[in-house]
């Protein structure tokens, strides 16, 4: 069982399935020191569906993977230097699927709830085709009308239950398609505008950040002649991987803190019971159960240290790889924390 949940929606040709490519084909060879790896079947099949996407001879109809209607599941480990940092589901539930729950397939809109009330971070995807042109009230309306207007429904029950939502990522998918059209600050502004609930400021605890990324530049042209080339794609998984680190390191301590508290309890008990039993008179104290007593409590003394010793070593790890994730996550160039412009290293501070 993995470590953790990732949890990817978006509407159908978002790019979603190019974007697991483009993030295997990336991280597989290794980034600095990072790698991403899976069990061998689904290595095979991944390699030979990026394979695809890098042969510039293919014609655009065979490179580019077609949308599916089923939900793809797989399990990844996030490995520093070959050492694995953390294992993740990821979860992609394909765009006509969300389009349904619109029709009344209860059985389907209680999958995708299930699916965001257990991932530690959600990505949506918004497709970079949605931007290209000059309108910005245009490009505002396409993101409604073929993106938000669905999406943010799944969010509205969640919130409700839980005064929080999960650190989410908006991934703009194709970015090199409407980069000319759209810079970075547009870029923000629609989004803001097209998923409103997200940037309002409120007692909801949100956590929201928008990256444009690219699996190649001019990929997508009609020629399909473009290279494989991807841009931030890695992000969003170290955005992920980064929060549940966070929270399992918070666990830790809890767990650590209430193993201490009852490893005390026990031990003062203990030396209570030997106290007691040291105070009475000649014959009535038995040496034996002193000596038994006392050993009980070195033993108790010991384990408690090695457990101790265990759960801070684990720790250290964990934020040692939680560090070493933020040299990157600090070029996401848009992070919002409750309605609110932030970054993460203010993040990280508070």
């Amino acid at each position: 069982m993995a470590d953790t949940q990732i949890t990817i929606l978006g509407m159908s040709g978002s790019g979603k399935t190019c974007y697991l490519m483009g993030l295997y084909y990336k991280m597989g060879s290794g980034l600095r020191g990072y790698t991403i790896t899976t069990d061998e079947d689904t290595d095979v099949e991944l390699r030979d569906r990026y394979a695809k996407l890098c042969d510039v001879t293919l014609e655009k109809e065979k490179r580019f993977p077609a949308g599916t209607d089923n939900i793809s599941k797989y399990v990844f480990d996030l490995q520093y230097g070959y050492n694995t940092v953390m294992s993740f589901d990821w979860v992609d539930y394909p765009g006509g699927l969300l389009d349904r729950k619109n029709s009344g397939n209860l059985e389907e809109y209680e999958d995708v709830k299930k699916a965001i009330n257990n991932s530690s971070s959600l990505f949506i995807c918004v497709d970079g085709s949605l931007l290209v042109g000059d309108d910005i009230d245009e490009k505002i309306d396409n993101v409604r009308d073929k993106c938000s207007n669905v999406i943010n429904t799944f969010f509205t029950d969640y919130s409700k239950t839980n005064k929080s939502l999960p650190p989410t990522a908006i991934i703009v998918t194709k970015y090199d398609v409407c980069k000319d059209d759209t810079d970075q600050e547009e870029l923000c502004e629609i989004i803001e505008e097209a998923f409103s609930p997200f940037f309002v400021k409120n007692d909801i605890e949100k956590i929201i950040t928008i990256i444009p990324v690219s699996i190649g530049l001019n990929i997508m042209e009609d020629n399909c002649s473009g290279k494989m080339k991807p841009l931030n794609i890695h992000l969003p998984i170290f955005m992920g991987i980064w929060f549940a680190l966070s929270k399992k390191i918070q666990e830790y301590v809890k767990t650590m803190q209430e193993q201490e508290k009852k490893k005390d309890d026990n031990i003062s008990n203990l030396r209570d019971l030997k106290a007691r039993e040291e105070n009475k008179f000649w014959f009535f104290k038995s040496q034996s159960e002193v000596q038994r007593l006392a050993k009980k409590i070195q033993d108790a003394e010991k384990a408690g240290k090695e457990q101790t010793q265990k759960m801070n070593y684990l720790i250290n790890l964990m934020a040692d790889n939680s560090e070493k994730l933020v040299k990157e996550l600090e070029k996401i160039p848009y992070v919002f924390v409750n309605g609110e412009r932030s970054s993460f290293a203010e993040l990280i501070q508070k």
